[in-house]
């Protein structure tokens, strides 16, 4: 009886395929082997020391990667994996769209193209010098593409994160950008430069760079501060209180009145049309919401009526282009002019008769009418084609962004743009009163070309974390 308890203790300490024997005993200096633990996976496990066939323990400690025990032995604590949840001022993980990006370089291309054909002549005649324009132009560009491709490595969520002070209060970013974009708006009173045709208070003089258009910048802001504004409050967006009526004392008491006193319409118009997509997108109740924007509406018109905001009538009575061709709808019959003449594949480039000082601001409002001369029917139906792929896939990033803010981010952004392309080209078209809005990565301006093109930094930063196929 005590051989058999010997024999199948020596088999059970034995490895599979091998020979039943006794364990070898070394002495206490003798250091074990260290191997793959392949004989009882069980035993391995939970770590214990299984006999081999040559007698000598091995370690069964396979839940311990290599790795980390030679970093033990050095004495150096093992590396921590990086919280790809964890919001941070840059941030390079992820990659940016594309197709998005393509679109946005080709607009860009197409539109320093067309503003540098459409404004020459312009340029030559005010300043002597036929790249005029264009020398003011690609470097405001190229400050955008270097803005644009820095915010692209900026981590959007930053805009949104919560800073707490002393007292319990917290702000953000999008606070900090808003406060002091309304501040820059609201220097424009006291200290704007006049324009030479009607006299408005829009720019700010910068000593060295010139002067820029603040409005361009409140647009932007405004979008960051309505994304974070209903991220913040969305349990709660459907209530009145703060689905409508904060935002629309915010909207009224401060943008609506600076835009106003600037006479500042279509940036008035933009704006609120953007936020009323960012509030319906964010969840807000539509039965209050259509009875106020109703309201809003009729005082709008209320106030134009009885106010010294008359050329907005008068743009809309004269909006047909042979009402008074010489005179008040001069700019909507050069532009008609313009248009039917390019036919349907157009005279050429840099081949329009309308620039040579008939269409008036022709490197500006209406570049695209200029294009469609020199391009016909189907150039300026490929612009508008992509402007359609521009407005698509900035919705798709919106989609699929994986948090409520940056898809409210995108929605702004990409709504912004694509309905301030198509109020332009409707004008260019006759189809709207002219409202004195510019065409994006087109029309002259290299504030506002600028800005775009930060605003697609901050687009593509969202479309980095986007699940895109």
């Amino acid at each position: 009886m005590q051989q058999a308890r010997q024999n199948i203790a020596g088999r059970q300490s034995a490895p599979p395929g091998g020979n039943p024997q006794r364990p070898v005993r070394g002495s206490a200096n003798r250091r074990p082997v260290r191997g793959n633990v392949s004989a009882d996976p069980r035993r391995a496990a939970a770590g214990e020391r299984i006999i081999g066939a040559s007698g000598a323990a091995v370690r069964g400690t396979v839940n311990r990667p290599v790795q980390n025990n030679s970093a033990a032995k050095r004495g150096k604590p093992a590396k921590k994996a990086k919280d790809p949840n964890r919001v941070r001022f840059w941030s390079f993980e992820g990659k940016a769209d594309v197709p998005m990006l393509a679109i946005i370089l080709i607009l860009l291309g197409f539109g320093i193209t067309a503003m540098f054909s459409a404004g020459h002549a312009l340029a030559y005649k005010e300043n002597e010098d036929s790249f005029y324009y264009i020398k003011h132009q690609l470097p405001a560009a190229g400050l955008g593409l270097v803005g644009m491709f820095a915010l692209m490595l900026f981590d959007y969520r930053f805009l949104r994160y919560e800073f707490k002070t002393k007292n319990g209060r917290t702000f953000t970013l999008s606070h900090i950008i808003l406060a002091a974009m309304l501040f820059l708006n609201a220097l424009c009173l006291p200290f704007g430069v006049s324009n030479k045709l009607d006299g408005q208070k829009r720019w700010l003089r910068i000593p060295v760079f010139g002067t820029f258009q603040p409005s361009d910048l409140l647009k932007i802001a405004v979008i960051i501060f309505i994304a974070y504004y209903i991220q913040k409050h969305k349990d709660v967006i459907r209530k009145f209180r703060y689905g409508l009526l904060r935002p629309g004392i915010l909207f009224l008491a401060l943008v609506v009145v600076l835009f106003g006193i600037q006479t500042h319409l279509s940036a008035l118009l933009i704006v609120f049309m953007t936020c009323a997509v960012m509030l319906f997108v964010g969840g807000i109740n539509m039965k209050p919401a259509v009875l106020a924007a109703v309201i809003a509406v009729l005082v709008i018109v209320v106030a134009i009526q009885f106010s010294d905001f008359s050329y907005f009538t008068e743009r809309i009575n004269y909006m047909d282009p042979l009402s008074e061709p010489w005179d008040r709808s001069y700019q909507n019959y050069q532009s008609a002019l313009a248009i039917g003449s390019g036919g349907i594949w157009g005279k050429g480039f840099g081949n329009s008769s309308q620039k040579y000082y008939y269409l008036p601001e022709a490197q500006n409002d209406f570049v695209y009418a200029i294009w469609v001369e020199e391009f016909g029917l189907i150039g300026g139906f490929i612009i508008i084609l992509l402007f359609m792929v521009f407005i698509f896939r900035g919705f798709c990033i919106a989609r699929n962004s994986e948090d409520r803010f940056g898809s409210l981010l995108a929605t702004g952004i990409t709504f912004q743009i694509g309905i301030q392309a198509l109020l332009n080209i409707g004008v260019n078209l006759c189809c709207i009163p002219n409202t004195g809005i510019s065409l994006p990565f087109f029309s002259y301006g290299g504030t506002a070309l600028m800005i775009q093109l930060w605003e697609m930094g901050l687009l593509l930063s969202v479309s980095k974390r986007a699940k895109l196929r």
